[in-house]
This record gives C-alpha cells, structure tokens and sequence, in this order.
C-alpha cells in the first residue's frame, strides 16, 4: 500500500481500465463513490475522486490540482518536454491566454452563425438515410458533420485533415495507464508532435479557425510556440468526442422509444436531451492532476506530489445529486452536468458539439418516425467512452 494512505482512506482494488470495465465503467464508477469522496486507486496507485460535488471541487482548484504536469496516468503522455503548450495542460494566465483565440472561432456567438448551414447538410443527410434499411450509425450519421464539414472549417490541408480522427483516438488512448500494445498509438503522438512543432502558418486556409489562431500571433496576442499548442484543440479533441456524444444520444433514443416519443411530440426539449445526453453518457472517462501543493476540501486529501484521477463520467452518475441517475430522460435537463468539464478548463469546444447535436436532433424530430438501434459494440479506449459500431434503422 502507497506509503502516504491512512486507514481513512479507502482502497479501491478494481481494474478501470480492463476491457470490460471501459466497455461498462457504471458499476465501478459506483463502488468507487461508495467507498468515499476520495479513494485510493490501487492498481495504478494515484487517488481518484467521483462523486459530483467532489469533481466539481476539485475542477474549480486548479491552483492546487494542476495541469501542467500533463493529465493523462502515465509518464509518456505527460511529459511536455519540446511539446508546444497545449491549452488542456496549462492553468491560470497562461490557459486564458491560449483559450481567448478560440473562443473568437468555437464561442457561443461566433458558432451560432454555423446553425443553418450545419442544419441543412445534415437535415440533407438524414433524408438519404430514412427507409434505407439498417446501417451502421457511428460513421453513416455521427461522423457526418465533424468529418464532412467541421474538419473543413478547422481549415488544415487535406492530408493532415485524414488523420485527425486517429490522431485523436490515439491520443486519448494514451492517457490511460495501460501502456501494454501501444506502439501503434505512440507513433501517432509522435507525428501529431511533429506537425504542431513545424507546420507552417501559411498551410492554414485563409480565414479558417486555424488561420484565426496564426493570425493572433502575428499580430503578438500569442506566440507561435503558443498558437501551434492551440491549434492541438482542434486537431485532437474537435471530432472524436463530439462523434461519440452523437453515437451514444442515438443509441439512448433508440433504446428509450418512450423518450424517443416525448422529444418528437415536445421539440422544446431538444437542449434539455442534448445536456442528458453529455450527462447519461459522458464521452471523457476522466483526467487526471497533480497536487501541486497539499488538497484538503472536507474530508478529501490529497497530499502534495500525488496525482489524483477525477471522473467526469462517474459524477455525472452520481446519485447524491441526480434522482435516478442511471435512466435516460430527455426532459431532466441537466445543465449542471460535468460531462464538458467545469471551471477554468470548461471545454472550448463545447459549444460547437452542442450546435451539432441541437441540429441533428432537429432534423430526425422533423423527418424521422422511428428510430431503432441493435445492441452496440462499445469500444476500449482508455480514454473515451462511446461506441465503436451502432446499427440503427430510421424510418
């Protein structure tokens, strides 16, 4: 046992990141808000913590638990060394520095402008989909607007364009602590580090997102270092986690029909289904923090030197604060929920992904009667949570 426990801290002893714990964390993720507010993970030996207001209090101390010693649970992933600064690992000045270019492309004004658009293409798709019989939901549906058209807007030339979604699922992958087998997923990180230290600034299409970001540092509102860092928001997290929010709120329609039929019969409820989904079927697991100094909230501590796992998922499972936390229900609205973070390191994105899954909803409330699904095969990596395949039937 780590040389700082006491008896008072309870022990988890489960395996989170087996593959059947990554296909079906909900169990565990309850045992470990059961032992307490803050227990110790024995298998990778870090602390973890789950419960909602727990992870909340602890997303709001980003002076004590910090980022910039990296966020994932193994040594590769955090080491920062000759990397630009990504936005996800720094804190304070630094992180508002880095966010504020963003919010000019991805903020909640800039990406209205977009609804129309993204509404009528996928209003488009959908239409070639209903009555054609079953097909895979993941890349038929999900995939639809973050591949065809948001890749696009990020502005990348195309063949760095192609690799975005395995860049991203190799980066989440890493942050786990299984280290077993990842060669593949090592050599994507090293070339996603190689294009953010050398690509140039006129390889960005003109007025894109990432064009937005090289001209902030020209005109000295960022470093190059910096805006190549920033850029990392776009080219890793942008689509995979937004594509797995849209695989998982398909599948919950299609397996609560009776849900499915009040957000037909009440489209007002669209925003309040889009937060229920983030909530019911949090597609990031968790990131880790470094206790820069000693983290003492109630009964929770953690002392200075440690890392400390805090798990979206889990909390927004937490029956403390949710009335029956594990059903799907579109008129909960859970705008509290913690699925896109909480405090300074609020995902940039999460807008956009709201956009995107506020259209699709519209779409299928508008074309779609029915909408079925089979039993879907989950995937393993580390670090989503989301499904690798989906067969669905629109009609």
């Amino acid at each position: 046992m780590h040389d700082v426990l006491s008896t008072e801290v309870p022990v988890f002893t489960g395996d989170l990141f087996s593959d059947a714990s990554l296909k079906d964390p909900f169990p565990h993720y309850r045992t470990l808000r059961d032992l307490g507010p803050v227990v110790y993970l024995e298998k990778i030996e870090m602390f973890g913590i789950g419960r909602y207001d727990d992870v909340k209090k602890a997303l709001r101390s980003s002076d004590r638990l910090v980022s910039t010693e990296g966020i994932g649970m193994n040594p590769v992933i955090n080491n920062r060394e000759g990397r630009p600064p990504n936005i996800i690992t720094t804190d304070g000045p630094e992180h508002a520095k880095m966010k504020r270019p963003l919010f000019k492309s991805i903020g909640p004004k800039p990406i209205e402008a977009y609804r129309d658009q993204l509404k009528d293409l996928i209003s488009a798709h959908i239409e070639t989909l209903i009555g054609a019989g079953w097909f895979e939901g993941v890349t038929s549906l999900a995939q639809f607007l973050p591949v065809s058209v948001i890749s696009h807007l990020v502005g990348l030339p195309e063949d760095v364009r192609k690799n975005m979604l395995r860049w991203a699922a190799s980066n989440f992958n890493l942050l786990g602590p299984n280290m077993s087998n990842l060669e593949v997923d090592i050599a994507a990180l090293q070339e996603v580090n190689e294009f953010l230290a050398n690509v140039p600034a006129d390889d960005m299409k003109e007025g894109s997102w990432a064009d937005d970001l090289f001209q902030a540092a020209k005109r000295g509102e960022l470093s190059i270092f910096e805006a190549r860092g920033a850029l990392a928001t776009y080219v890793l997290p942008s689509l995979d986690t937004t594509i797995f929010a849209k695989a998982n709120l398909i599948y919950n329609l299609g397996a609560n029909p009776d849900q499915w039929k009040k957000l037909k019969a009440d489209p007002s409820l669209i925003s309040s289904a889009v937060y229920e989904g983030v909530r019911h079927s949090a597609t990031v697991r968790g990131f880790s923090r470094y206790a820069k100094s000693d983290y003492q909230e109630g009964d929770i501590f953690v002392p200075q030197g440690e890392r400390v796992v805090i798990f979206y998922s889990a909390a927004n499972r937490d029956e403390r604060h949710y009335e029956d936390p594990d059903a799907f229900l579109v008129d909960r609205n859970p705008r509290d929920n913690l699925g896109w973070g909480y405090g300074d390191h609020l995902c940039a994105g999460m807008y956009l992904a709201r956009l995107e899954m506020e259209v699709m909803l519209e779409a299928l409330i508008e074309q779609v009667e029915t909408i079925e699904v089979e039993s879907p095969v989950y995937g393993t990596n580390q670090g989503l949570y989301g499904l690798d395949t989906l067969n669905v039937q629109l009609n």
